[in-house]
C-alpha cells in the first residue's frame, strides 16, 4: 500500500485535473454559464452614422484600387489567355514511364519469393 501512496505524490501535476474530468466532475452546469454581456455593445459598434458611412465611402473611392475596370469583356479574356499561355510556357514536359518500361522494370525485379 505504502507504493502506491507513493505513486500517487510522484504523480505529475496535471494528473489531478485529469483524474476530475474522467470522473466528470469539474465541468459547469448549463445553468452555471455566465451571460455574455459584451455582445450588444460590440454589436451597437457595428451601426455608423451618416458621417462615418460618409468618411469611409470617400476613403474606399479615394484609393486608386477602386477605380473601375477599363478594359471590355474580350480584352479581359484576351489578358486572360495570354497569361495561361505563360504559365503552359513554363511547365516542363511529362517524364513519366511508358507501358512498355513499366512491363520491362517488372520483368527484371518481380521474382519468385522464396518459401520455406
Amino acid at each position: 500500500m505504502s507504493n502506491i501512496s507513493d505513486l500517487r505524490d510522484a504523480a505529475p501535476e496535471w494528473y489531478e485535473a485529469r483524474k476530475v474530468e474522467f470522473q466528470g466532475r469539474g465541468y459547469p452546469s448549463l445553468g452555471e454559464v455566465p451571460e455574455n454581456t459584451t455582445y450588444k455593445s460590440r454589436q451597437s459598434t457595428l451601426f455608423k452614422t451618416g458621417t462615418e458611412r460618409e468618411e469611409i465611402r470617400k476613403a474606399f473611392f479615394a484609393d486608386p484600387r477602386s477605380e473601375p475596370a477599363n478594359l471590355t469583356a474580350t480584352e479581359i479574356s484576351a489578358w486572360g489567355r495570354e497569361l495561361r499561355e505563360r504559365v503552359q510556357a513554363n511547365i516542363p514536359p511529362a517524364d513519366f514511364l511508358t507501358d512498355r518500361e513499366i512491363a520491362l522494370m517488372r520483368a527484371r525485379f518481380e521474382r519468385p519469393r522464396a518459401r520455406r
